[in-house]
């Protein structure tokens, strides 16, 4: 009988394309094989997944891998003022606020996560919300269509940036 690399690689991960005679002999010696046992350690670290630090560093060197949990946000329509009986509100009876502000607000389609967007002056805040009340660690945030990048170790503190942006889209790249 004899036995091949490919036998014993099957043998560890996909035991039943294994021929049963050969099953059997490679049961008998599984504890003396340092072939088995390579393969073996091989399959374990593969089963125990990456950390975020590993995982960051992998999508740092190769530009196409993209980690597995990106969560796309996309703006929340929000509700249009009505004026009150067709009529126009008279100019002195509106504030308009120097420097300008204004929001928009991100939702993901699960609605596990709320982005608000302040521009104020040209200044530009940006929110990240767990709407299971989660602290949210180690992550990026690409705002579209600018494709700006940022890193941020948590949630506690808004994103400040020096200058207005107005995003499309946000997205959440989750270590």
């Amino acid at each position: 009988m004899k036995i091949t690399e490919k036998d014993i690689f099957n043998f560890v991960y996909y035991p039943d394309l294994v021929k049963e005679e050969i099953k059997a002999f490679l049961v008998t010696i599984e504890n003396s094989s340092d072939a088995i046992a390579f393969y073996k350690e091989l399959k374990s670290d593969l089963e125990n997944s990456l950390t975020a630090g590993i995982k960051k560093k992998i999508a740092d060197k190769i530009k196409s891998y993209l980690p597995i949990n990106i969560i796309e946000l996309h703006p929340l329509k929000e509700p249009k003022v009505k004026k009150e009986n067709g009529s126009r509100l008279a100019a002195a009876s509106t504030t308009e606020l120097k420097p300008k502000m204004t929001t928009k607000t991100f939702v993901d389609n699960e609605k596990e996560y709320l982005i608000k967007v302040l521009n104020y002056g040209e200044t530009t805040k940006v929110f990240v919300f767990s709407t299971k009340d989660e602290v949210v660690r180690d992550f990026d945030i690409v705002i579209e269509p600018h494709n700006l990048k940022y890193h941020l170790e948590d949630n506690s503190e808004p994103l400040k940036i020096e200058r207005s942006i107005e995003p499309e889209k946000i997205q959440l790249q989750l270590s």
